[in-house]
């Protein structure tokens, strides 16, 4: 057994589990030192009881520390990541397994009351086909799944929810490194599927990516790896169609432009159209383009300004900076964060797993749970050792060892 190797593997799932070295020590029965020795591969010797008692602690099997966690290595990922981004793709892997992970740690405490409905998505996939008309293809789709989900032409006004409630995939908005604009994580064994957005775009750039991810997913590649690098892909340029139409229906950007009077739309009808859509500019040209609303001259010329740009230029720019603020918080799969607090507030994981779900401080979490009248079952030390009162104990001994016995008797 490699000890430094297994060291990590226990300072990682300390961590999955939300506990502090001092933490998992009080319930392994091992010294802070102790345990700090070991996570860093200091400790010369091992023994199978005292890694029996830190699986025990945290809930883990034995195994899950001397081999390895299997989560993690049965795990696809794709990512759409600019050519060059390879470190930023191993790095929004290991994102992925932290969440698919904790994910299958919290199976061990709380029942998994939605996977039955992830057969909901399960219908509304495609099988696997090979790319011939991508615009056709992605339209299609898009226009079947705003029927089954009666979403008629109107804007989709929150993805995230949509997408979690109606279709029953778990979405997520993390910090990723800026080359990713996200990702879909798949666990096979428990075809669980994470699909990914980056909190630091702008929100309607991930609104089409996490459509754009929705679309591989329905269509059954979505875990097949994809680059923005210019050179894109039959299937990226379906699932570019899909989010398209998905977000700003053909149909209903027309009419759309009928109420505006703007049978020949300038700049200022499609930078309000898109507000409406909440998708960028360049999406809405392009359906203008489709539609015969635009020629690729006139397109062409609208672009070049931004979503802060327009913004401010058409009359919502602080509106969206509020808007731009909120997407930029880190926002956990929904799921996985309502088994999490019910595995904290039943004493089976720390809050540091909910605090680094929800990219918050530690502290900052506990009271925001506190305020919300959840909290942790208090800890039954009985069994276990204190040091402090052994040392105290230990210390009234050595003093009373040293005072002289009363009326010539030994103290007892």
């Amino acid at each position: 057994m490699d000890l430094r190797e297994t060291g990590e593997r226990v300072a990682q799932e300390r961590t999955q589990a939300g506990l502090s070295q001092r933490e998992l020590a009080v319930r392994a029965e091992l010294s802070q030192s102790t345990l700090a020795r070991i996570e860093t591969g200091e400790r010369s010797a091992l023994t199978v009881a005292e890694l029996d008692r830190i699986a025990t602690a945290l809930g883990v099997p034995l195994t899950l520390l001397t081999k390895g966690n299997p989560v993690r290595q049965r795990m696809q990922v794709a990512a759409r990541a600019s050519e060059g981004a390879e470190e930023d793709l191993r790095r929004a892997e290991g994102l992925a397994g932290e969440i698919l992970a904790l994910d299958d740690r919290l199976d061990r405490y709380v029942p998994d009351g939605h996977r039955g409905d992830r057969q909901r998505a399960s219908r509304l996939k495609r099988p696997l086909t090979r790319v011939a008309d991508p615009e056709r293809e992605g339209r299609s789709l898009a226009e079947e799944l705003r029927e089954r989900l009666g979403l008629g032409f109107g804007p989709v006004s929150d993805l995230d929810e949509l997408v979690e409630s109606a279709i029953r995939l778990d979405t997520a908005a993390l910090t990723l490194p800026p080359g990713v604009s996200g990702f879909t994580a798949l666990d096979p064994d428990r075809e669980v599927t994470i699909s990914v957005v980056n909190a630091s775009h702008v929100p309607e750039r991930q609104r089409f990516s996490l459509a754009h991810e929705l679309g591989h997913v329905l269509l059954s590649d979505g875990v097949s790896a994809h680059r923005l690098d210019g050179r894109r892909t039959p299937a990226e340029k379906r699932c570019d169609a899909f989010a398209r139409h998905l977000l700003a229906p053909a149909e209903g950007v027309r009419r759309w432009m009928e109420c505006l009077s703007a049978p020949e739309p300038g700049r200022r009808e499609c930078a309000m159209a898109a507000r409406h859509y909440g998708v960028s500019l360049t999406v809405l040209l392009i359906q203008c383009k489709e539609l015969g609303l635009l020629t690729n001259a006139q397109a062409t010329k609208m672009k070049g300004l931004t979503g802060r740009e327009l913004a401010w230029t058409y009359g919502w720019g602080p509106q969206y900076i509020v808007e731009c603020e909120a997407a930029a918080r880190v926002r956990p799969p929904r799921r996985i964060m309502e088994r999490a607090v019910e595995a904290y507030r039943s004493g089976h994981i720390g809050v540091r797993a909910i605090a680094s779900l929800s990219g918050a401080e530690p502290r900052t979490t506990e009271r925001e749970l506190d305020e919300a009248g959840i909290r942790p079952p208090q800890v039954a030390l009985s069994g276990r050792v204190d040091v402090r009162s052994l040392v105290a104990r230990r210390g009234g001994r050595v003093q009373r060892a040293a005072e002289p016995p009363e009326n010539g008797r030994e103290r007892r």
